[in-house]
């Protein structure tokens, strides 16, 4: 034990004789244990203090080993993934001399209990551990979550299916029907697509669907389509789209365009929020009128 850690107390002073826990065998001395100081730990992570894990502020953590939900923050406590309990600062620290230290002059003592709750701060069942630092851990910035779910969807603008069909030497009639739809449909081009991201005991779960494609015809018109659109099929002749379809009123070449608005929705860690996103894809088309076409 380091000498500045102990004192040594030989004769006390006149008066009433100190009271002598812990005496030296060898010397009679009594010996006073000094308990450490804090250490320099950063604050806790910051939430609503006190509150439900639905309140804004407030994460809500995982107890893993029966897989319930708690708010990460009670008071004081803060929810510790590892050790499965409420842990808090050991204020005062125990004296050196403590079994909890095993030895130890490092790290830090903290309380750990599972029956912490709003209206009981410090249960009966609270026991001391020992931690090289603090066990709670703070908890992430939930959206940041949210953009790494969305990220591993691999959402991806449409390929686009038109008739009269892209490329060269296909030529559309001008006054007959213009169908659109989603060529590639699917999970990453239309949605609904779900996926969770996780770090430590939290997760965030995102689920994104396109609200919407605008069509950009190339002629000043703008088609918004709140379907995938029907694929065009030859037994369909001159009939309209039923849902996604234009009609150009004049020769030329035209530039394409298909945005596809996303809306992601998100929740986790006691809140919620959703994430709007815009993918582009460009294309072109030729119409032609009938006598042209038949020289």
């Amino acid at each position: 034990m380091s000498s500045g850690l102990m004192a040594l107390v030989g004769t006390p002073a006149q008066g009433q004789p100190a009271e002598c826990k812990v005496r030296d065998e060898t010397t009679g001395w009594c010996m006073i244990f000094v308990p450490p100081p804090p250490p320099d730990y950063p604050a806790p992570p910051v939430g609503g203090g006190g509150g439900g894990g639905g309140e804004p502020g407030n994460p809500v953590c995982l107890d893993h080993l029966t897989g319930t939900e708690y708010p990460c923050i009670v008071g004081t406590w803060y929810w510790s993934y590892d050790w499965a309990c409420y842990t808090k600062y050991t204020d005062p620290q125990p004296p050196w001399s403590d079994p909890v230290w095993s030895g130890r002059t490092d790290g830090a003592i903290f309380w750990c209990s599972r029956g912490v709750t709003l209206s009981d701060p410090f249960p009966a069942d609270t026991v001391s551990r020992w931690a090289p630092s603090p066990p709670w851990g703070a908890p992430p910035d939930p959206e940041e979550l949210a953009r790494a779910a969305v990220e591993s969807m691999n959402l991806r603008a449409i390929e686009i299916g038109i008739v009269p069909e892209q490329g060269p030497g296909r030529v559309g009639l001008v006054g007959l029907p213009t169908w659109m739809w989603v060529q590639d449909l699917g999970g990453s081009t239309w949605g609904p697509i779900t996926r969770t991201a996780t770090s430590g005991p939290w997760s965030v779960t995102a689920t994104a669907e396109v609200d919407r494609i605008e069509w950009d015809m190339g002629d000043g018109t703008t088609v918004v389509c709140t379907t995938p659109g029907t694929p065009y099929e030859d037994r369909f002749g001159d009939m309209d789209s039923p849902d996604c379809g234009h009609r150009y009123t004049e020769q030329g070449h035209y530039p394409v365009s298909a945005t596809s608005y996303w809306v992601i929705t998100w929740a986790g860690l006691g809140q919620s929020g959703t994430i709007e996103m815009e993918l582009v894809r460009d294309g072109q088309i030729v119409m032609g009128e009938a006598q042209v076409l038949s020289q």
